[in-house]
């Protein structure tokens, strides 16, 4: 979350932990109930590193 609060580019935080539809819709999108798991315009990226998420947004069109 830091890097993406750095480059100012806006998220929704959903915790899986607290909220047992979030969890369900993760589950249902992965396999699995990895945390933290990220969406980003529909590529699903699960316990990604900083470069991972980067190289998605540049595919994305944000300049990193």
């Amino acid at each position: 979350m830091g890097f993406l609060n750095e480059m100012n580019i806006p998220y929704e935080i959903r915790n899986v932990t607290t909220n047992p539809a979030y969890a369900k819709e993760v589950e249902a999108a992965t396999g699995q109930s990895k945390s933290p798991t990220l969406d980003i315009d529909g590529t699903i990226l699960r316990d990604a590193g900083v470069e991972e998420v980067a190289q998605v947004l540049e595919q994305r069109g944000i300049v990193i």
